[in-house]
């Protein structure tokens, strides 16, 4: 027998390409995917019916760039220069990573990310496969490239090989555990040609996507300039990395050249704002890449270098500075901005027809906004034009009341149901504690 639900009593933003919203609304769930969608009027109730408490719900939000383990470093390394950052406390305490520490920081990540309303998130570094076991454990949707390195890191002298066996162990297996297997190669300035050349044959034989930090600081482009004479954009490219499904983080500093091959490739972009933003890494340039056609989503990269991972916070901050760097109010408007953590982020993993929107026949990842919120006060259920204000400028994660994923709920009215919050909480906060010795 079917397992069908049907969620009353709320506003629904679709974010659907024809901008479709039910200021009453009722959504019917059905073995996790949507089977009918619309206004109190046109949908008969069906199944276990959810009064949604006068809610505003969306689709989940999608995080396209972020570092699980990461949460075990958070507010370790502030306020300094990019090396110091790194030599003095980044890199000291990575050094004590292992499986077991992973599991817990990645799980305090999985639950700071369902409870601020991400439901799929791209994750890329050491340990995949304790963050892909901390996502199980979450409930939520989780793209995981394992890091690879030309150099021996703490996990393996061998990561590419490591790589490997992670997508070997998951592919296929999607629909199963909510886990998809990509390869990351971290960096062109910690890669060299060789190890690029590997990823590239395994992300074509087993046919995952491919992602990777890109230009994230004119340091680096002018270290990969001196090896190569390149460009990092035009030196991938000459590799025929972009041949093939890319997803590229920060890309910051482009030139004209390497925005235009960006285009040429169909190359999906993070944006990643506050991270930027705190480590004065530059701003990325989203008008000259929607001028292109570019793709572009967002992510909150690592606790490391951005201490939270709400997502609506950093869509507000990241919106904010497009418009000061544009000198234009009107750029970048708040539709965009809701599209960018839900469509885009969609787009941006090849999901855009099983995710990104709540419309018939995708899963049934959304969550709910608690309309009592002040933050959400008032709001102006008839007014397309307010919901996606009210979600780009007032909402923060800490407005998201109800969570589902897979049409199973992972929060309900704020209490987190897929784990034992204390204890995550507990985990994590020994695994830093042990990491932090000497260092802070």
């Amino acid at each position: 027998m079917n397992h069908q639900q049907t969620l009353t009593n709320c506003t629904v933003l679709t974010v659907d390409s024809a901008d479709t919203f039910y200021p009453r609304g009722r959504i019917v769930v059905t073995d996790g995917r949507i089977t009918a969608i619309g206004n109190e009027d046109t949908v008969a109730l069906q199944g276990e019916v959810v009064d949604m408490g006068d809610s505003l719900v969306m689709p989940g939000l999608i995080n396209t760039h972020t570092h699980s383990y990461s949460a075990a470093l958070r507010n370790a390394a502030d306020d300094l220069k990019l090396m110091d950052w790194l030599q003095t406390a980044i890199w000291p305490m990575e050094a004590r990573l292992s499986y077991e520490r992973s599991m817990a920081a990645s799980t305090m990540s999985c639950l700071e990310y369902l409870q601020s309303g991400i439901t799929t998130y791209v994750d890329m570094f050491y340990y995949t496969d304790a963050t892909a076991k901390a996502a199980q454990r979450s409930g939520l949707r989780c793209f995981l490239a394992a890091a690879v390195f030309s150099n021996p890191i703490v996990e393996t002298a061998d990561s590419i090989g490591a790589a490997e066996r992670f997508i070997r162990a998951y592919k296929g297996r999607e629909e199963e555990t909510l886990v998809y297997p990509c390869i990351g190669p971290h960096a062109p300035y910690t890669v060299t040609a060789e190890t690029w050349k590997q990823c590239m044959d395994i992300a074509d034989r087993y046919q995952v996507l491919l992602h990777t930090h890109l230009s994230e600081t004119a340091d680096e482009n002018r270290q990969i300039f001196e090896q190569t004479g390149m460009s990092p954009t035009a030196w991938l490219e000459s590799m025929g990395v972009f041949d093939r499904p890319t997803l590229l983080a920060h890309s910051i500093h482009l030139s004209d050249e390497d925005l235009d091959i960006y285009a040429k490739h169909g190359a999906a972009v993070s944006y990643n704002p506050v991270s930027n933003l705190k480590l004065v890494s530059g701003i990325m340039p989203l008008k000259k890449m929607w001028e292109r056609g570019i793709s572009v989503s967002l992510g909150t990269d690592g606790a490391q270098s951005n201490n939270s991972m709400d997502l609506l916070r950093d869509l507000r901050t990241g919106v904010l500075i497009q418009k000061q760097l544009n000198d234009s109010a009107a750029f970048f408007n708040a539709r965009e901005a809701v599209r960018m953590v839900t469509i885009d982020g969609a787009r941006a993993i090849g999901m855009e027809d099983r995710l990104g929107s709540l419309e018939i026949g995708k899963y049934a990842d959304l969550i709910a906004l608690n309309t009592e919120s002040p933050r959400l006060c008032p709001l102006h259920r008839e007014s397309l034009k307010n919901l996606y204000a009210t979600v780009t400028y007032s909402a923060c994660g800490a407005d998201v009341r109800d969570s589902m994923v897979n049409g199973r709920w992972v929060m309900r009215d704020g209490r987190v149901l897929s784990m034992d919050a204390e204890q995550v909480r507990k985990d994590a906060q020994e695994a830093a504690a042990y990491m932090a010795q000497d260092v802070l």
